[in-house]
């Protein structure tokens, strides 16, 4: 067990833990916490990481009242882990720390030139790899058994690529097929003429390639089931797989945090920043700075479980984890408000309350309800967990830029997006779907509020038709549905600027009330509307 890891094996209740001033406790995959049975949603599928396993740096079960306080010191990461990784816990507080990798799971190189396909590459330092034949063998560390923590090819169908341009500060995709090398050439150490298959790759001198392994085996941190979580004045340099997951908890607060890349590059997580997947209470993300992210800032939501089988005789029913990367974790509790939700339109039609549950297997969960079950359309229906949905509050912080959208969510609770800066976000800076026939996740919205936010040159990527940089989408399946699924949109005092194309785009789906309010645009903007009520547009300036 690492130095770091034994601190906390003895952690009691009301414990204030303070590490050693500036101090860099080396945490090692094969000398840290490792547990089964850790299930996380919006992460690996089944065969990619069957048994929930976790490692962990700081790992704290069933604790109250606990103080870290880090007192400037790193969690440097030798291998994969979850490096926190919080399981029934409650007021905790997390403090001045720093987290980042020794080598990080994202490589990165500079093109220094490109000659018809022929082109050198300055491969970061940090980056270990070798070369096999035509193929770059992207490697972590070497472990205590003397062998690479792990090695990825730098082809094939579990690799990911961006082009990230540091003058614009932009990405772009490039295809995996595009990857293919006819020779690889080293020049010193780190630096590689690679001649490409394809002679018309479109890579220019400056230009940085972050390349990844898709599988999200581990994460930036787990908390399960955990209540009242404050995070203040934490410096995380990268993430690997997703980022800050929060699973069921109950109120949870980041302030004063920065998530931005280490000097040198150009990435600081692999996926998200900040997940949120069934809570409940409030959300604060306040203060804080990110950019250089695979995927989006903020995603917030439950999780639609598809009705699989129903038993009238004892008031249950058995209910499904559908998507791959969404499985195995406990879903409900005793006491835990049930909606019936339609497949296809989206719309709640029933309420009861789960008595008991039992898990079945690894996607499915059976449940008994208070009172008769409603006509339920089995193999289609879903059921979402109506307790766990929590308010979201995201204040004064700095997004950009990314790779992924700014704020997902899909919360009944409050929500209150305000005086934030969105920049250069390859997707909008608002993005709400509710969903349950492709990645299921729920659910509507009530009341969101965007307000005296800053949104430059977003949905820069153009993901969508007119690039819209806030967008409704919930996708009904009903083609003939006039009902509304979300609720009040209010979008006030705002600063829009640099659209992609020549408006900037409101994109409005089964919506049933807007007001656009006291927004300034750099140029026209216009409202796309599908099965939306009224529509307020009043004191804005072009």
């Amino acid at each position: 067990m690492n130095e770091l890891s034994s601190i906390f094996l003895n952690a009691k209740d009301g414990d204030t833990v303070i590490l050693e001033k500036d101090k860099i406790y080396d945490v090692r995959q094969d000398d840290s916490f490792e547990f089964e049975g850790y299930y996380c949603s919006n992460t690996a599928k089944l065969h990619e990481n069957p048994r929930g396993l976790r490692r962990a740096a700081i790992f704290l079960k069933d604790k109250k009242n606990v103080v870290i306080d880090g007192n400037g010191a790193t969690v440097l990461v030798h291998g994969k882990m979850t490096p926190l990784l919080f399981d029934g816990c409650e007021n905790i507080t997390v403090k001045n720390l720093v987290i980042d990798y020794a080598r990080p799971t994202m490589s990165e190189y500079t093109v220094l030139s490109n000659d018809g396909g022929v082109c050198d590459i300055r491969i970061n330092e940090e980056c270990l790899f070798r070369i096999e034949g035509n193929e770059i063998i992207w490697q972590g560390e070497n472990g205590s058994g003397g062998k690479p923590y792990w090695e990825d090819s730098h082809i094939g169908n579990r690799r990911y690529n961006k082009v990230y341009n540091p003058e614009t500060e932009l990405c772009r995709d490039f295809r995996c097929d595009d990857m293919a090398f006819e020779k690889i050439e080293r020049l010193d150490d780190y630096t590689l003429r690679v001649h490409f298959t394809k002679k018309d790759v479109t890579l220019s001198a400056g230009e940085v390639m972050q390349t990844r392994n898709i599988v999200r085996d581990q994460t930036g941190a787990l908390f399960n089931r955990c209540k009242n979580l404050y995070f203040e004045n934490l410096r995380i340099k990268f993430m690997h797989g997703l980022g800050m997951v929060s699973q069921f908890c109950e109120n949870v607060a980041y302030k004063n945090c920065d998530f931005t890349p280490a000097e040198g590059r150009t990435a600081a997580s692999t996926a998200d920043f900040f997940q949120f997947s069934g809570c409940r209470g409030k959300i604060t993300v306040e203060n804080c700075r990110a950019r250089g992210a695979h995927d989006d800032y903020i995603n917030v939501h439950g999780t639609h479980l598809r009705t699989v089988e129903k038993n009238d005789g004892e008031n249950s029913l058995v209910v499904r984890f559908m998507h791959a990367e969404s499985w195995g974790f406990q879903a409900f509790e005793c006491g835990d408000e049930l909606e019936f939700i339609k497949w296809d339109t989206l719309i709640p039609y029933a309420k009861t309350k789960v008595t008991a549950y039992k898990r079945l297997n690894d996607t499915d969960i059976k449940l008994w309800v208070d009172g008769a079950l409603p006509d339920i359309e089995i193999g289609k229906d879903v059921v979402e967990n109506a307790t766990w949905t929590p308010d979201l509050y995201v204040r004064n912080c700095d997004f950009g830029p990314t790779c992924g959208r700014g704020i997902l969510c899909t919360t009944r609770g409050e929500v209150i997006i305000e005086n934030n800066n969105f920049h250069k976000l390859w997707g909008p800076a608002l993005l709400l779907e509710d969903d349950c026939n492709f990645w299921f996740e729920s659910g509507y919205t009530n009341e969101v509020v965007f307000r005296n936010n800053r949104v430059t040159q977003c949905e820069y990527a153009g993901m969508w038709d007119k690039a819209p940089i806030i967008r409704y989408t919930p996708k009904v399946m009903d083609e003939n549905s006039t009902e509304f699924v979300h609720g009040r949109l209010t979008v006030t005092g705002n600063t829009f600027e640099k659209s992609r194309g020549i408006t900037h785009c409101f994109w409005l789906e089964y919506l049933r009330e807007a007001e656009i309010s006291g927004n300034t645009f750099d140029a026209p903007y216009e409202v796309v509307k599908k099965c939306v009520g009224n529509v307020i547009e009043k004191s804005n300036v072009c």
